[in-house]
């Protein structure tokens, strides 16, 4: 690549990363049926991070295991879970996976693993929304040893119904909670009832479960580990496995940077190197899809995209095809970026910088498994990370993972989960233990909301108003599925949630699905149905939006700088006003066009930046724009913002005002993009210092003259990034 003819102006750093050998710890002592499992699977030994796990684990701790992907984390919690049953055969453990792929993916492997256990019963089986209900009713009349779920089930599906799983919550030895890095934000604080509840139904049946953790690397694992299930927890972040050599290469392509990825796509291909492509939306993966199929037709066959709003039969399809080979390039969201098994793969390609390090690391570690050399290459976009890295590649490489952020007290998220609590066992103050926070105002509240019922004797019980509360929760916090139906054959094309819906599939909008396009012709709030037909014309939508923002309470405030930054509750009005139609190359614009949709309403936190008149007085003195000016800093500072917490820039908004009527003067606002906050607002007022110091640096070694993609303008923003001023921000 780098004497490549296409591509070697492009390279702008290269960087080997060498093997590093495995770390092993002293031999340690198996029952029978764990040392039968090893040898059957070729292992004589664990490495180091193996060995302290499992010793924590024999000593009764909770355990959070944070390394590298493919560091075989597994092993550990099956070890411990065989030894479970070996000293008790009613002993039962509970498998949690973000994704229903991991459930399929791992429950393959443990049969594997389980093939080579002799002299204990050890079952395992999948409950999830694609289990059968024949099959449902089976698992349930026979509780297995080892129930993979997913938390949506976990909270819709057993434990809205844990009387006829009294089986597994008198004998539930272990909880363990795979990918625990993608607890984090709304889904997280959701996660964290869930856990709740699940314990406190446990104690009502006379059990205490364990938990296992396991997670990609973060900074703060332990806190954020304790935070997610309130245990004192031990961490073992020190890998002892080997890693093996490997490639990353820095491209900074001059073209679109998305369709220099398919050609770079193309070209790994043809030279025979199975290939994984990570893209940070939906869109970007159908058209690199629709790309590489057009730039390759003989590739067609063999290449796929993967990501949310498949129909399951797809991805499964799409899965098999990848772990048997027979699918050489695969272009994906963030669907593919955990630990399902997709065989061997050489290449990653990142197009564009993930967000995170965090997510760097864990989508590069799909590559190069089995000991096999491997290459990462990241594409930069015109986006503003993105460009901080090409120009400080060494940041990448240097900087310290970001720290998971999640409030386990989300008041939104701590209330739509009362009544599911009630639901399961009527509320008293005695809950006070498991929602130590306000209990009694929040259910004194929900009872005059007309959610809970009380008792009239002393002392009080709750009760819930609904019969299934649960149904009513939506723990991705996505708000309720739209499904898509294809005009003339009826058939469902995929699913799509909440504001999302209004965003990309409003009347009008180009959707695009494995590499075919449709057009939108009606989107029905009522039934939830989005009908689209067959469409070739080449152009793109793009949604216009419009926010406004009112201060509820004051929380804290401090001078930094010559501003003044307060935190506190916001309400945010957010209304899709429109939407661009742009010629497909080029991006012309074709027209704007009018929408009538329904605003989005809710609470959250934030913390805003107050810029006195004197600086908006000095500004204008100068010739330049004062909104331009806050505006360019809100985008890019919400563009740095990943840097300093676990998230990406979909996760957070903004809003800038040249006078704010509450608090009359100039105010640049960055909120959390959930409902009651997810701690994301609370962790930006703690380092502004910083985030502001690393905003500048970005604007002022950004070469162009008037602001760009690289610097302040935002692929989100609902005004068309319009208006901006690069030199009134500096």
């Amino acid at each position: 690549l780098k004497a490549h003819p296409d591509f070697r102006g492009a390279v702008v750093c290269h960087r080997r990363l060498p093997a590093a050998p495995a770390l092993y710890a002293p031999e340690m002592e198996f029952g029978t049926c764990v040392s039968e499992a090893l040898a059957r699977a070729g292992l004589s030994r664990l490495f180091s991070h193996q060995a302290d796990a499992v010793a924590h684990l024999r000593t009764g701790k909770n355990v959070m295991v944070a390394t590298p992907t493919a560091s075989g984390k597994t092993l550990i919690y099956n070890i411990a879970v065989i030894e479970a049953l070996e000293k008790n055969p009613e002993a039962r453990a509970l498998y949690l996976f973000p994704l229903k792929a991991l459930e399929q993916d791992q429950l393959k492997s443990l049969r594997g693993w389980l093939s080579g256990v002799k002299g204990i019963k050890a079952s395992a089986e999948i409950y999830d929304g694609d289990t059968s209900s024949y099959a449902r009713k089976k698992i349930r009349s026979a509780i297995p040893e080892i129930l993979f779920t997913n938390p949506d089930m976990l909270h819709r599906g057993i434990l809205a119904h844990h009387e006829a799983w009294e089986g597994l919550f008198r004998n539930l030895t272990y909880v363990i909670l795979d990918e625990t890095h993608t607890y984090r934000g709304i889904f997280g604080s959701h996660v964290s009832q869930v856990i709740r509840r699940l314990k406190r139904i446990c104690l009502r049946y006379g059990c205490r479960p364990r938990f296992i953790l396991l997670s990609a690397t973060v900074s703060n694992p332990g806190r954020f580990a304790e935070m997610l299930v309130e245990e004192p927890v031990k961490v073992v972040d020190r890998t002892g496995a080997p890693t093996a050599g490997r490639d990353f290469l820095f491209l900074n392509p001059v073209a679109g940077s998305n369709f220099s990825a398919a050609r770079l796509l193309v070209e790994c291909l043809r030279s025979g190197f199975r290939t994984i492509a990570f893209t940070q939306s939906r869109k970007v993966t159908e058209l690199m899809h629709l790309w590489t199929s057009q730039l390759a037709p003989e590739l067609q066959p063999r290449v796929s995209s993967y990501r949310a709003g498949f129909l399951p039969e797809e991805r499964r399809l799409i899965e098999g095809k990848l772990a048997r080979g027979e699918l050489l390039g695969v272009v994906s969201t963030s669907a593919l970026e955990m630990g399902i098994d997709i065989g061997c793969l050489d290449i990653c390609l990142l197009v564009g910088y993930p967000g995170t390090i965090i997510t760097t690391w864990q989508r590069g570690g799909r590559v190069g498994r089995a000991g096999r050399n491997s290459m990462v290459i990241l594409v930069g976009k015109p986006d503003a990370l993105d460009q901080y890295f090409m120009k400080h590649p060494d940041q990448l490489f240097g900087r310290s993972f970001e720290a998971a952020v999640l409030d386990s007290n989300n008041d939104h998220v701590v209330r739509a989960h009362l009544p599911c609590a009630a639901s399961e066992f009527p509320l008293t103050l005695a809950d006070r233990a498991f929602w130590p926070d306000d209990l009694d105002l929040r259910l004194a509240e929900l009872e005059k909301e007309g959610m809970l019922h009380r008792s009239a004797v002393d002392p009080p019980t709750w009760f819930p108003a609904a019969r299934r509360p649960h149904l009513e929760v939506n723990i991705r916090a996505g708000g309720e599925n739209f499904t898509i139906f294809e005009r003339g054959t009826g058939q469902a094309v995929g699913t799509v949630s909440g504001m999302r819906a209004l965003k990309e599939c409003h009347e009008g909008a180009v959707y695009l699905h494995r590499g075919r396009q449709y057009l939108v012709e009606s989107l029905c709030l009522r039934t939830r149905d989005i009908i689209v037909r067959r469409f070739t014309e080449r152009y793109f939508t793009r949604a216009l939006s419009e926010k406004e923002t009112e201060i509820i309470r004051l929380t804290r405030s401090r001078p930094v700088g010559q501003f003044v930054v307060r935190e506190g509750d916001l309400k945010v009005t957010e209304r899709i006003t429109g939407y661009e139609k742009r010629a497909l190359p080029g991006q012309e614009m074709l027209g704007v066009y009018d929408l009538d949709l329904p605003p989005e309403k809710f609470e959250t936190t934030g913390f805003w930046i107050e810029i006195e008149p004197a600086i908006k007085d000095f500004v204008e003195r100068l010739g330049l724009h004062f909104m331009g000016g806050i505006h360019a800093l809100e985008h890019a500072a919400i563009g740095m913002f990943p840097l300093f917490a676990l998230c990406d820039r979909n996760d957070i908004g903004g809003i800038s005002y040249p006078h704010h009527p509450q608090i009359s003067k100039g105010a640049v606002f960055v909120y959390d993009g959930y409902a009651g906050g997810v701690g994301l607002a609370e962790r930006g007022y703690e380092v502004v210092e910083e985030l502001l110091t690393k905003t500048l640096e970005l604007i002022e070694g950004c070469e162009c003259e008037e602001g760009c993609p690289s610097c302040i303008h935002s692929p989100k923003c609902g005004n068309g990034n319009k208006p901006l001023d690069k030199q009134a921000a500096v």
